[in-house]
């Protein structure tokens, strides 16, 4: 009877569905819960069934023998029947179908397709699981029977659906998803937990095909969650998950609102004496909190939450787990401030609980006993939330040390956790190949290694990891609408190290009009009055600056950095000296010394040295510019600083000249010639790569740079205004330290310096033109709690 009702299945319900067929490894996954706590193949051989079920359960152990010898990656073998060619060759008798439908057989039928579906699954045939599953909604079952194996199936198409066919197999998914969810009223009293799963697991579909819930389906989440979290409120497990859920899905549209439920949820939690998830809830609170840049309250909310994990009784691993979260956002938040030297004994300290915690055995599992009281056993169920794993943890805990490392300019630490980080990181991605998480922790790392490679000269492994980025970007749509501006932000960069100063600023205004975050708004528009003072434009420049100071104080969110305050008043004092106000410059740059040097800030701090150097020379102070730039050369060297190393040997150069010291002019200019030279060859080496005709993308699709494709020399800059060029105004300059250079055409707009510019300015002008460094302030953009894929970092 099996037989001719496995070969029934395939005759009538066989429907084509693309399956990516799972790894031997994958195949015994623990979600037990889907399955009604038992697997099929032990319902099917263990329960006693009076009515036909001895036989049933020989005949599909008689199956699941034969798929247990059968080998890995081995298309499925059926026992040979000859009843069963037979019944195949001829029309499907009304007697079959008249007797699945009887309330006596439909149960032995649903046990013996419950049973041919866990033997298929074992031996990895998706396609044939899905197919008994189908069949059994071809039965006259109970309703609760119905919404669970909707469920099953929804449940099976999401998770090993290929890419090809994944569009359709998810509206298949969602189709039984909402089936089993509008079954709700009439299964709720039995087993509210299929209905509750089905929500949770829609609500994953939709997102899935709409990331941004701007569609249709995107539009029916929140209201489907606040319905199922009205549902869930007797069980502590499934209200817990929904709150979360909801929070992340409001995190970005509503912020406010998410705190609110997140601060619901610690409420909840305590009221069901769970300590752990209500610390779970406050900490994820903190993180929302810090990604809206509500500074103060995170400390306060911080102040709370650590009272609630010192206070835990259960102690182990889970009140380990909470302190490391604790500690995570506490060197977020400094980060975030630039407060780098107030984040270095936090930071030590979460890397020696991060090793403590990677050694620590898991807890024991909580007893299930008849006895235990409720609150007890609510409480227990509630414990098993997990912010992140550990081995994300350790992951996560490489980045922040990358990023104080970036801020305090330590680039030979930088190097060295990259490589570890990326190590971890593809460790985990040969288990969790679609982990959206890994993703963005692998998209971090890439750009605080490019910002470093650019400081230090190799322009080559910047712009592999710029082109790697936006390779890794552009394979997921949502993810490549968030990081769109830090794609182009990151080329721009790249294109000012290469003197490509109109690839820059269209690749700059392309990132403002994709409106990013205000603190990469920022970032954004200093680098690129940086590229209008190299061509002089020093009008274009400041009316930049002025607009976006207006800009980011009238939005609802101002950047709160210390290293973008630093970066601004460099910025302006660089503006001044050009424009002849020395006086102001000074002011101005000694501010930013001051900053940078509170927080051990020492990329900045090296460059205000230098700049502040640069405008003692203007005004013949040379004592000053000694001390100044000699100090500014040690810790460009430490660094290094390519751009600043550069800058110091030809003012120091000119410095003896104008002394006249002819042995020491010497030896600064053969320095001089072995930096220039060295730069020289790597702005040769980037330009001749088939990367760098990226910076010239602005958009659609990326191009493959495997294909050879090219783009046009000189991109359109979709603001309206004309496409810059190359800096015009010290061509004679240029051909005398740059000879292999050839200076680009004139544009008929640029204007001419101003006639009250002094001589020493304009000499500032030249060294400026040729040497002036990008800005690459470290900027922490905070994930959105819980969601394991909001983790967000600028450039």
């Amino acid at each position: 009877q099996n037989q001719i009702l496995k070969d029934f299945i395939v005759k009538i319900c066989y429907q084509p569905v693309s399956i990516r067929p799972p790894q031997r490894s994958q195949v015994q996954y623990t979600a037990m819960n889907l399955w009604n706590s038992h697997t099929f193949l032990s319902q099917a051989l263990d329960e006693q069934q009076q009515h036909s079920a001895s036989g049933t359960a020989g005949a599909a152990q008689a199956y699941h023998s034969a798929y247990q010898h059968q080998q890995p990656g081995q298309a499925a073998v059926y026992p040979a029947s000859s009843e069963a060619q037979a019944v195949i060759q001829q029309p499907v008798e009304p007697s079959l179908s008249s007797s699945i439908h009887q309330q006596q057989d439909a149960e032995a039928a649903y046990h013996s397709l419950l049973g041919m579906a866990e033997s298929f699954r074992l031996a990895g045939n998706i396609r044939m699981t899905l197919h008994c599953l189908q069949a059994v909604l071809q039965i006259r079952l109970p309703e609760l029977i119905i919404a669970r194996t909707k469920v099953q199936i929804g449940r099976l198409l999401m998770q090993h659906t290929t890419r090809a066919g994944a569009e359709r197999a998810a509206a298949a998914a969602a189709a039984h998803l909402e089936a089993a969810w509008s079954l709700r009223a009439l299964v709720q009293s039995q087993d509210p937990v299929v209905c509750l799963e089905a929500a949770d697991l829609l609500v994953d579909c939709w997102l899935t095909a709409d990331p941004m819930a701007v569609g249709l389906a995107g539009q029916r989440v929140t209201p489907l969650l606040e319905e199922a979290l009205a549902a869930s409120h007797g069980l502590p497990e499934w209200h817990c998950r929904f709150l979360l859920k909801l929070a992340q899905h409001l995190s970005q549209s509503d912020p406010g609102r998410a705190c609110e439920l997140l601060a619901l949820g610690s409420q909840y939690a305590q009221q069901h004496r769970s300590e752990y998830t209500r610390g779970l809830f406050l900490l994820a609170k903190c993180l929302l909190l810090l990604a809206t840049r509500q500074l103060a309250e995170v400390h306060n909310s911080l102040t709370v939450t650590s009272k609630v994990i010192e206070a835990m009784q259960q102690g182990g691993r889970k009140q380990e787990a909470l302190k490391i979260f604790s500690l995570i956002i506490q060197v977020m938040n400094h980060l975030v401030a630039g407060q780098a030297k107030q984040a270095r004994p936090t930071l030590r300290q979460l890397q020696k609980a991060i090793q403590a915690f990677s050694a620590m055995q898991d807890d024991p599992a909580p007893a299930q006993s008849a006895h235990s009281q409720q609150p007890n056993a609510a409480s227990d169920t509630m414990d098993q939330f997990e912010w992140l794993s550990r081995e994300h943890m350790s992951v996560l805990v490489y980045l922040l040390t990358l990023l104080h490392n970036m801020q305090e300019a330590y680039y030979d630490k930088v190097q060295r956790y990259t490589e570890k980080a990326l190590t971890q990181v593809e460790k985990l991605k040969a288990i969790e190949d679609n982990s959206p998480l890994l993703t963005v922790l692998h998209l971090c790392i890439l750009e605080q290694s490019f910002q470093c490679h650019l400081v230090s000269g190799n322009r080559v492994a910047a712009l592999e990891q710029a082109a790697t980025s936006l390779r890794i970007c552009s394979a997921n749509s949502s993810l490549f609408q968030r990081r769109g501006p830090h794609c182009h932000a990151m080329l721009g960069l790249y294109a000012m190290t290469t003197n490509c100063l109109g690839a820059a600023e269209s690749q700059f205004r392309r990132a403002l009009c994709l409106s990013p975050r205000p603190d990469l708004h920022q970032f954004v528009c200093l680098n690129m009055g940086l590229v209008m003072l190299r061509q002089n434009r020093l009008a274009d420049c400041k009316k930049v600056l002025t607009d976006s100071s207006q800009q980011l104080a009238a939005g609802p969110a101002r950047p709160t950095g210390h290293c973008l305050r630093v970066a601004g008043d460099w910025v302006d004092g660089l503006l001044a000296m050009m424009l002849g106000d020395f006086t102001r410059a000074k002011l101005c740059i000694k501010e930013s010394l001051k900053l940078a040097n509170s927080e051990n800030l020492r990329r900045l701090l090296t460059l205000s040295l230098i700049v502040l150097g640069q405008a003692h020379f203007a005004t013949a102070q040379y004592e000053e510019v000694k001390k100044v730039v000699d100090a500014a050369v040690q810790l460009a060297e430490q660094i290094p600083d390519e751009a600043v190393q550069l800058w110091a040997s030809t003012l120091m150069r000119d410095l003896h000249r104008a002394e006249g010291s002819p042995q020491l002019e010497t030896a600064c200019a053969q320095r001089h010639s072995a930096l220039l030279t060295a730069y020289q060859t790597s702005i040769d080496q980037a330009v001749s790569a088939p990367e760098h005709q990226l910076i010239y993308w602005l958009e659609g699709a990326p191009p493959d740079m495997d294909s050879g494709s090219q783009l046009a020399a000189v991109p359109p800059i979709t603001s309206g205004q004309s496409a810059v060029l190359q800096p015009p105004l010290h061509q004679s300059y240029q051909q005398q330290h740059f000879p292999q250079v050839s200076a680009p055409p004139m544009p008929s707009q640029a204007a001419a310096p101003p006639a009250s510019m002094m001589a020493s300015s304009s000499q500032y002008q030249a060294y400026y033109s040729a040497y002036q460094p990008q800005l690459s302030t470290q900027q922490t953009v905070l994930p959105h709690p819980p969601q394991s894929a909001a983790h967000d970092y600028s450039v």
